[in-house]
């Protein structure tokens, strides 16, 4: 009698399917994308700025926090000790029709703020700011043209310095302002630790920042006002030509911040240090240094001094956490309260149904499957069914695994072996390339006298510029006299002093020491003769 054998290929390919198609249909579930996207809230893509310029990352970030919006200055005056304020761009918002009594009585009320711009400010917002920080923002952009101390090798963007304190006095803000900080009535705080203690601290990046200026006051800043960071040596302004190096032996003052009555306040020279395309990048700490802002600015303890003064409170787990809750957030001219930024997900469809039935009935059949060797029996009953059986199978493996190790012995010992440059050596176009000038040789010639404080090849050249073009030559040994019309004898001595000096500079063959800062004068002086001369008020014979 004749046993039939059911089809052990058919059964294997059905099994090896169930594996492979199963497995993804249970496994798969809505998953949020990598990055932070923005959904239409209201607004079409035209009245909104590129994605990378917006806050929709800083305004998660207070939503996280569990910030309440206001809506107007209103309810902002309603409960200052409850009341946060954030000014990032324009800072139009500090006037007296929203502060009748200043920015310094809500402050001083309990109320806190956050001041971050690169726009200058001027008039009754200038004012403002001097009262109460005693600073102001100058407006100008400021770059970094010499120095590594840069985000991704961009001198626009120059890292933030923590000033750091060693002493009463060691972070220069005033004598006040020390005094403040040894009693423990200044509540400095520290904005540049890392979340973790194991971590080191962060770097806080910028983008084309401004500077803030301290105004002038026999006591320095004010009380409980203190210097907490500062740009790089070296930053000059975006439209600073005539000499790179003017400002490098000065660090401009980027952020101030203290407690001024119950408040406290934090001013920043730039405000899109908190833009998408500069918090969410996680090889800088932006998005921590938003975060420990939040935290100091909302009440919370920022310093192991603070904490254990609320140690013994009753209230003490509400003033490490803070009791400020409330945000008006005025970005940019306009009120924004939608703090809860939607999040765009990508669906994930399943080539199959995943309903709980389907896929607890297909579990529990692969479980008894399992359980009865259902697997490997048909495995080996396919083995069998194949030509020369078990015995084919393993002599063809045999086969297969001497092959493998000729090919990898040969691999191993002849291929490996050939001739082959060295890697590590360079050829000579790369060595060639790594060995020329980044810029040309003028520019090579200009950095050189900057940095050596003499600039007397451009003035020279300058100067007999100036004469070849008004027709002056350089032959005599005497300059030309300057007669003069009009004008008062310690005039006329001027004209002829400037005009001797210009004549010498553009006859002299060996050069004289002239600062960048004395260009500036000669060029000025090049000028008020030329005009001097075409207007006739000097003539030269």
């Amino acid at each position: 009698m004749t046993r039939c054998r059911p089809a052990a290929p058919c059964a294997l390919v059905l099994g090896l399917l169930a594996l492979v198609i199963v497995p993804p249909c249970i496994a798969q579930r809505p998953q949020l994308p990598g990055g932070l996207k923005q959904l239409p809230a209201g607004l079409s893509p035209l009245d909104e700025p590129p994605y990378a310029q917006r806050m929709d990352a800083f305004r998660r970030l207070l939503f996280e926090l569990r910030f309440q919006p206001l809506n107007d200055f209103a309810d902002l005056h309603a409960n200052p000790s409850e009341s946060l304020l954030i000014v990032l761009g324009d800072p139009s918002c500090l006037s007296k029709g929203h502060f009748p009594k200043g920015l310094r009585d809500f402050v001083k009320q309990g109320g806190a703020v956050l001041i971050a711009t690169d726009h200058a400010t001027d008039g009754e917002a200038g004012e403002m700011l001097k009262q109460l920080a005693g600073v102001r923002v100058t407006g100008e952009k400021l770059h970094l043209p010499l120095g590594s101390e840069v985000y991704e090798g961009n001198p626009f963007c120059p890292l933030v310095l923590p000033i750091t304190v060693s002493s009463p006095l060691g972070d220069g803000t005033s004598f006040l302002g020390a005094l403040a900080a040894l009693v423990g009535a200044g509540s400095r705080p520290s904005l540049f630790h890392a979340p973790s203690p194991d971590q080191q601290n962060f770097r806080l990046a910028t983008n084309a920042p401004s500077q803030l200026e301290r105004q002038r006051s026999r006591w320095g800043l004010p009380w409980g006002i203190h210097r907490l960071a500062r740009l790089p040596v070296g930053c000059v302004e975006e439209s600073f030509l005539i000499d790179p190096l003017g400002g490098r032996g000065s660090s401009p003052l980027f952020a101030v911040g203290g407690a001024v009555g119950k408040g406290r306040v934090l001013v920043l020279a730039d405000h899109s240090i908190f833009i998408n395309r500069m918090i969410l990048p996680r090889d800088n700490g932006n998005l921590e240094f938003a975060a420990n802002c939040l935290h100091w600015l909302r009440g919370g303890v920022s310093t192991p001094m603070e904490a254990l003064r609320t140690a013994n409170n009753p209230d003490a787990l509400q003033q490490l956490t803070g009791q400020r809750n409330k945000v008006l957030f005025w970005n940019d001219g306009a009120i924004r309260t939608d703090f809860e930024v939607p999040l765009k997900t990508v669906p994930l469809k399943p080539s199959l149904g995943s309903e709980p039935a389907i896929v607890a009935a297909i579990d529990k059949t692969i479980a008894n499957m399992e359980d009865n060797d259902y697997f490997n029996s048909r495995l080996l009953e396919g083995m069998d069914n194949l030509p020369g059986g078990r015995p084919g199978v393993v002599r063809n493996a045999i086969y297969l695994l001497t092959l493998a190790a000729v090919l990898f012995l040969g691999y191993r010992f002849l291929w490996r072996s050939r001739h082959r440059p060295e890697p590590a050596t360079l050829v000579l176009e790369e060595a060639v390339r790594q060995h020329e000038p980044r810029v040309s040789l003028l520019e090579q010639r200009r950095r050189a006298l900057l940095r050596s404080g003499n600039v007397w090849e451009t003035a020279h050249r300058v100067a007999r510029e100036w004469f070849e073009l008004s027709g002056l030559p350089l032959t005599g040994a005497r300059p030309p006299r300057v007669e003069m019309k009009h004008g008062s004898w310690r005039t006329r001595w001027g004209f002829k002093r400037r005009f001797a000096r210009l004549w010498l500079l553009a006859r002299g063959d060996a050069p004289v020491r002239i600062p960048p800062s004395a260009l500036k004068r000669w060029l000025r002086e090049l000028e008020e003769l030329k005009i001097a001369l075409r207007d006739g008020t000097i003539r030269l014979t």
